[in-house]
């Protein structure tokens, strides 16, 4: 290698930093960089020592030569340490310049040869330099700072270090030692008196960087952290990394006594802290950053926290800290305008309930009603303040802010909808009374809108927790909700306030609906509750929640309908046939006329039914016509009877679902005749399977000829919506067609063969799955059509294993052969059995050579399957058509001969088997 060229060097470093050429800064760095790598090693290391010492060297100069000689050491240090004149003359020079360097060198200089003297020392210890504590102590005694700088950086620059693992893990057990050593120093320099300000913080810095080292024992620190507690309590900064360095820690929480300390640290000396930046400035960056900490820390401390005062039955501490969580939850001022700190001890409070909980039901915890006696008003209180902190300001306020502090206060809404929840399963009934009582209060005094929906929306948070034993409380808030939130005709919801109000009110009922119509007098309820929901849905332009309430309450299709039937009936009707709603919400109000009309005559409901087709199936267009498709999806859906009726079913005329049906058949034709558009087509295969599920079985045998007539073509068109009719009018009508069904099947499946190419195929192939895995005895039954489709079906996937690149399409094609055998083997069907055998050169040709290629572990369990039919039916035949190919005589293959007694095991070796081959054949490139 040519020797090195200083003065060039030099130059391009000086260039370098002051050119604003962005070209020349580009091919400059790669000169420098060809500095640090192309050279050997001593060469380099020389220069940069040169560079660093000489007093002609310029700042930029010295910082680069710092900086390139920190990354020789790290990135080649086998040649550093392995040669003793560099490793002996560069420990010498670093020492020396960080000894005499405080006069002579910028910070940054100085910081960077620290660190290179720290990661010099991890490679060189425990061999090369045995005690580097104490020989750095006994020469920088008199400069502490120095010293602590230096030790920081071991620890810190541990991270940084390439090595061995072997040589890693006893580098690290002799840092453990070394830690003592530490310990020790960091305790003299805090106990002395006269030790500056800059001293003490870089024995801080310290001792945040040793407590990070992995597995460093926490315990051996817990006296020397009570004095750099001591020593942080009044910088703010200090004080949040050292908090979060411990909180981070994964072995606080196996600390008792040092966990509570920290909290007693907390309660007496963070919490005076924080209270006095709070007074400074609420919003400010270094207190939120505190308290974040603070809770973390806080939230580490809860277990032990609770075993203490459960098991000693002494909860002071717990309250204490509690009372500075629940003065920090209740700050007042809004968020995030006057204050940013108020939902960062969440996390803390939530734990805390989570673990106080627990033990309530835990036998092996004593005094865990003192607990909770102590620790419920805190969380009652909290839940009396957010009412205050969860209220959006009103409209015109709100609107000032500015986007991102609007997505904060929604965030915190979010963050902080856990507190109701904290309250409830702690005190139960008295939470919910208390929502009750302060909604009254609330609303009687006719204060802001705002603030009643914070009410509500603490009841929705709560709403999934409650169950029978809250009756008296969810029948109360009932009446209060009847009493004061029904609204009349001309009330217009326009304001963000109002409107928000009322999709609270419908969340918070949608969340109570379960217990609602569990209720015995649920009739009177819903009789109650139903008109209120009404109310809202002209007075909404997005009435989104009050329809998904609404249908809610209603598809459980409860005898109150009997009663306020035709007052839903005329609100929904008025709805649906106003063209300015959104299709979406119109078609939901028709599900709603539906439920009703599901508890009428038929000839009653298609009075109504037949008004509602007159005036909307007449347009030609394709908007239209989705629409129509649609409101005869939505009243299949709704019109179906409930299970459970007591009605007499033994009606004279048809069912109002069947007379739909025969109306929907010619517009179902009239539109796929003219549109073979994917998106209708959907829509129509969709509305037929909603009218298949609701139609009685007796009726099933005249509606399946235009199901299979539909499925003819939409199989090919929207294979996907068309499937899933295919599948729900097999299962559900196979046992009342017969014939007809097994010959419709069969007929799909030879198309299906002519176009084994098409995108479509998965599709078709999951239909043919399901048919012979859930309906195989049904149309077993009917052998020529049946056995037409096997043949069919084995075609298909034999032709998709060997051709797709589609990793789904030969997954399910895979599925299908193996549901074949299996249902073969199950059924003794030796019909099948033998057209297996037909197929079997082939297909074990075929699956052989697929499963030695890249595929998903399904597919090969499922190939396996296959191979295990014809391995165990036709073993001699298998073996010899096998020996034949690729890999056919290798020992796993063997092995795969011997465990056809056993699926699972054959499986294992058929995976294994797809490994080799593939490693094999990699290898094999690679040569």
């Amino acid at each position: 290698m040519d020797e090195i060229n200083v003065e060039l060097v030099i130059a391009a470093i000086n260039e370098f930093y002051t050119t604003v050429d962005e070209q020349r800064r580009h091919d400059l760095d790669g000169i420098l960089c060809k500095f640090k790598s192309d050279y050997n090693c001593l060469p380099t290391v020389v220069t940069c020592m040169r560079m660093i010492s000489s007093s002609e060297s310029s700042p930029n100069v010295r910082y680069f030569a710092t900086v390139c000689l920190y990354d020789v050491i790290r990135l080649r240090s086998d040649e550093c340490v392995s040669d003793p004149t560099i490793q002996i003359s560069v420990k010498s020079f670093l020492i020396e310049s960080l000894t005499s360097g405080t006069y002579s060198q910028t910070q940054s200089v100085l910081n960077k040869l620290s660190s290179t003297l720290a990661i010099l020392s991890l490679y060189c210890i425990p061999d090369l330099w045995t005690e580097p504590v104490a020989d750095l102590t006994s020469l920088w005694a008199p400069t502490p700072e120095l010293l602590l700088k230096v030790l920081s950086d071991i620890a810190a620059e541990f991270s940084n270090v390439t090595m061995p693992l072997a040589q890693r893990s006893k580098l690290k057990t002799e840092l453990h030692r070394i830690s003592n050593d530490i310990i020790k120093i960091i305790w003299t320099v805090l106990s002395c008196g006269d030790a500056t300000a800059s001293t003490k913080r870089a024995a801080v810095d310290c001792v945040e960087q040793w407590i990070r080292l992995p597995g460093v024992a926490l315990e051996n620190w817990s006296n020397v952290l009570s004095i750099v507690l001591e020593s942080v309590a009044k910088d703010c900064t200090a004080l949040t990394n050292l908090l979060s360095i411990l909180s981070e820690n994964d072995e606080l929480s196996n600390m008792g006594p040092l966990v509570m300390d920290i909290c007693k640290y907390i309660i007496v000396n963070v919490s005076q802290k924080v209270g006095e930046e709070l007074k400074e400035d609420g919003c400010s960056e270094e207190v939120s950053s505190l308290v974040s900490a603070t809770c973390c820390l806080a939230e580490r401390a809860v277990q032990t926290l609770v075993e203490v005062s459960s098991q000693a039955g002494n909860v002071e501490l717990l309250t204490k800290m509690l009372d500075f969580m629940q003065a920090l939850s209740t700050l007042p001022g809004i968020y995030p305008i006057d204050e940013i700190v108020s939902d960062l001890p969440v996390v803390f409070l939530t734990t805390l309930r989570e673990e106080v909980v627990s033990s309530m039901s835990s036998q092996s915890k004593k005094n865990w009603s003192l607990v909770v006696e102590n620790v419920a008003p805190f969380y009652a209180q909290i839940l009396c303040s957010s009412i205050e902190k969860l209220s959006y300001p009103e409209a015109n306020i709100f609107e000032r802010y500015s986007k991102e502090d609007q997505d904060l206060f929604d965030e915190y809404r979010t963050t902080r909808s856990e507190v109701s929840v904290d309250s409830y399963l702690l005190s139960g009934s008295q939470t919910l009374a208390f929502l009750n009582t302060k909604l009254e209060e609330s609303l009687t005094a006719n204060l802001n809108y705002n603030r009643s929906e914070a009410i509500l929306y603490l009841w929705e948070c709560v709403g999934d927790y409650t169950n029978e034993k809250d009756y008296p409380n969810i029948l109360n808030f009932l009446q209060i909700v009847v009493q004061h939130f029904k609204i009349s005709p001309e009330t217009a919801l326009i304001n963000r306030d109002q409107i928000r109000r009322a999709n609270t009110i419908m969340k918070v009922l949608y969340t109570l609906s379960h217990l609602i119509q569990a209720h015995d007098e649920v009739i009177q309820l819903e009789i109650a509750i139903i008109p209120v929901i009404l109310s809202y849905l002209e007075r909404l332009e997005n009435p989104k929640q009050v329809l998904i309430t609404l249908e809610k309450f209603l598809e459980d299709r409860s005898d109150c309908l009997n009663n306020i039937g035709d007052s839903i009936l005329s609100t929904c009707y008025n709805f649906f046939n106003n063209s300015n709603n959104w299709k979406y919400h119109r078609l939901t109000a028709l599900k709603c006329i539906g439920y009703v009309l599901s508890k009428k005559k038929s000839s009653e409901t298609m009075d109504i039914i037949y008004r509602i087709l007159n005036e909307h199936i007449t347009k030609d267009d394709v908007e239209e016509y989705s629409f129509s498709v649609n409101i005869f999806s939505s009243l299949f859906t709704s019109l179906r009877k409930k299970q459970d009726s007591n009605r007499n079913d033994q009606e004279e005329e048809d069912p109002a679902i069947v007379i739909i049906l025969r109306e929907a058949i010619p517009v179902f034709e009239r539109i796929y005749n003219q549109q073979n558009d994917f998106r209708l087509i959907g829509d129509i295969c969709e509305a037929v399977r909603n009218g298949l599920t609701s139609l009685p079985d007796k009726y099933i045998p005249d509606f399946f000829p235009f199901v299979v007539q539909l499925l003819n073509s939409a199989l090919f068109i929207n294979a996907q919506s068309a499937c899933s009719l295919a599948k729900s009018a097999v299962l559900q009508c196979g046992s009342l067609v017969g014939i007809e069904l097994a010959n419709s099947i069969a007929g799909w499946c030879s198309l299906f063969e002519q176009r084994v190419d098409d995108a479509q195929m998965e599709e078709w192939l999951a239909l043919l799955y399901q048919v012979f895995k859930k309906d195989w005895k049904t149309i077993r039954k009917f052998e020529e059509p049946f056995i037409n489709a096997i043949k069919s079906a084995l075609n298909i996937c034999s032709y998709t294993i060997v051709h797709s690149a589609e990793p789904a399409v030969v997954r399910t094609a895979s599925q299908t052969l193996a549901c074949i055998a299996s249902q073969t083997t199950i059924n003794d069907d030796n019909i099948v059995k033998d057209i297996l055998a037909k197929h079997g050169e082939n297909l074990v040709k075929t699956i052989f050579v697929r499963v030695q290629g890249e595929l998903m572990r399904q597919t090969v369990e499922s190939l396996a399957e296959v191979l295990f039919f014809y391995f165990k039916q036709f073993t001699t035949e298998t073996r010899q058509v096998i020996l034949n190919e690729p890999y056919g005589n290798t020992p796993l293959v063997a092995a795969m001969f011997r465990d056809i007694g056993n699926l699972r095991n054959f499986k294992q070796m058929t995976l294994r088997f797809n490994c080799a081959t593939l490693n094999d054949r990699a290898t094999s490139t690679s040569r």
